[in-house]
């Protein structure tokens, strides 16, 4: 078995270089066909994120194509004609490739947010998922990418559910979702959240606020445009600038991301919401700008939870901190899996060989026994004899072979052995 991995990803390539080899959905389907009319038999998945572009390829022989043969399947076919783009020489230190036992590690590692930009970052493996199934609808995998995908799955879901990796959150918005709105409200289903800005910051926090389940937006912004279209995107709604405090006296949630120099909540504004709030029902704030958007000394008052990105940073810190000491433990589960994957397709492989060796020779000895039953006269008990002291010989002949080759599968050094004897034998 063969197996290697060949692509670039945002720790080793810039931003730039990355852009030259980013493919959208259609791009990554007709490269796929083009790998499999050129190589049909070598099985070959494709995974483009805006982070990583790669390039897996198998065969049940090592017959895979070197690197330079494999590199212009990763040049983007609407830049396949620029003479530039097929030199690998000119991007090879963007790229990095791995064979074997450290392809399953890297393929595994990926699957499990361990090579990621965040890491632990949960979007990765549905990212990893879709790519599959990509490959898979275009019927460039097979057995051993098939086995290496779903085992790279698996993996996944042991570190998330062995280690703390994916519950420590450690970016802004998603700590100021999970650590804490999360902590104050039992679902967000039900609750109004109001946002206050239309910038990444805010955008980033919804797209948190929604996985869990929000779902009624409201949003402010002095540019009624830009509030327009993160209304949209979410489905939601938006209030004039000037009817803000109205706004937050219905509101559960209050995202505050401006780039106001000043507190654009203050606290005797604020004061004048309390007789239109219903009831003691808890507000919790996020205040995510800095300078600071709402005036401190609301945090202070009953039933308001006022948190700022000061707050915020010392529970990422705490939670990268608490997250890193996971990762060994992480790691060891990927290196497990990867050996057992190795393990099991030399097994596998191993145990095809001799079926295929014991079949050839069967056949071969059948047809001797025929010939020469033909050639003697003897009554049906001799016939047997001789039917079975062929059947012995071939398992002799075949005893040492396969408790060499047994043991070749359990032993990497000498996997070798393997290849030889399909060699030899033309299996």
């Amino acid at each position: 078995m063969a197996i290697r991995v060949l692509g670039l990803n945002s720790r080793i390539a810039s931003i730039e270089v990355r852009e030259l080899f980013s493919f959208d959905a259609g791009a990554v389907e007709e490269t796929l066909g083009d790998w499999q009319a050129r190589y049909p038999n070598i099985e070959a998945a494709f995974v483009s994120t805006c982070n990583r572009t790669e390039l897996y390829v198998a065969s049940e022989r090592n017959d895979l194509p070197d690197n330079n043969t494999v590199f212009p399947f990763l040049v983007p076919p609407r830049r396949r004609s620029d003479a530039l783009a097929v030199e690998f020489e000119r991007y090879s230190n963007n790229f990095q490739s791995f064979s074997g036992f450290d392809a399953a590690k890297h393929l595994f590692s990926v699957a499990s947010s361990l090579d990621s930009m965040i890491l632990g970052e949960p979007q990765i493996l549905s990212q990893m998922k879709r790519a599959y199934e990509t490959s898979v609808r275009m019927n460039t995998t097979g057995p051993i990418l098939n086995n290496a995908f779903q085992t790279a799955f698996k993996t996944a879901k042991r570190v998330s559910v062995e280690t703390e990796i994916f519950r420590r959150r450690v970016s802004i918005p998603s700590v100021a979702v999970v650590d804490f709105a999360l902590n104050i409200f039992e679902r967000l289903s039900d609750k109004k959240t109001l946002v206050l800005g239309a910038g990444e910051m805010a955008e980033e926090t919804l797209k948190y606020l929604a996985d869990f389940g929000a779902k009624s937006i409201v949003v402010a912004n002095r540019s009624r445009e830009k509030a327009e279209k993160l209304a949209a995107e979410w489905q939601g709604c938006i209030v004039d600038w000037e009817d803000r405090f109205s706004a937050i006296a219905q509101a559960d949630l209050v995202i505050c991301a401006t780039g106001a120099t000043e507190p654009t909540v203050t606290l005797d504004e604020f004061k004048k919401t309390e007789t239109k709030r219903r009831g003691p029902k808890p507000l919790f704030i996020l205040d995510l700008a800095v300078p600071r958007n709402v005036e401190a000394a609301i945090g202070n008052l009953p039933n308001v939870y006022l948190y700022s990105v000061d707050d915020l940073e010392a529970a990422c810190t705490r939670n990268k901190e608490l997250r890193d000491k996971e990762i060994p433990k992480a790691l060891k589960i990927v290196e497990e899996e990867a050996m057992q994957f190795v393990k099991s397709a030399r097994t596998r492989r191993s145990i095809e060989t001799i079926k295929t060796l014991r079949e050839n020779w069967t056949q071969i000895k059948d047809a001797e026994v025929e010939r020469l039953l033909h050639k003697i006269s003897c009554d049906e008990h001799d016939q047997e004899e001789i039917r079975y002291a062929f059947e012995r010989l071939i398992n002799k002949l075949l005893h040492s072979p396969t408790v060499s080759l047994r043991d070749a599968s359990e032993n990497e050094a000498a996997s070798g052995l393997l290849e030889s004897v399909r060699r030899l034998f033309k299996i």
